[in-house]
């Protein structure tokens, strides 16, 4: 699954966008049915947001990150995303 990755104020290198993608590489350990990922990324006044978008089967789970530099934001919205899909995959297989 290759993510999709949108900038906003601001222009990342293409270390960071590799840093993401593997990111959401990660979030596919966690449940194997993810039909799409779009991580959001935007440069604000405290420092940096990060709302991952994950795609799931009759599901769409969001999480926001921040932090003060762009890697803890993403870490963050990571977490947060990470904690919906086990909740998710849970469900599921309960079932």
């Amino acid at each position: 699954m290759e993510p999709r990755i949108s900038v906003r104020h601001e222009k990342i290198s293409e270390g960071s966008k590799e840093y993401i993608a593997e990111s959401c590489s990660k979030l596919e350990k966690y449940y194997d049915g993810i039909l799409d990922c779009e991580v959001i990324v935007d440069k604000t006044k405290q420092g940096f947001t990060a709302e991952f978008i994950v795609t799931v089967p009759h599901q769409t789970l969001a999480a926001k990150g921040e932090g003060d530099n762009l890697y803890k934001a993403v870490a963050e919205g990571e977490s947060k995303v990470e904690v919906q899909l086990k909740k998710y995959h849970d469900k599921q297989v309960s079932h």
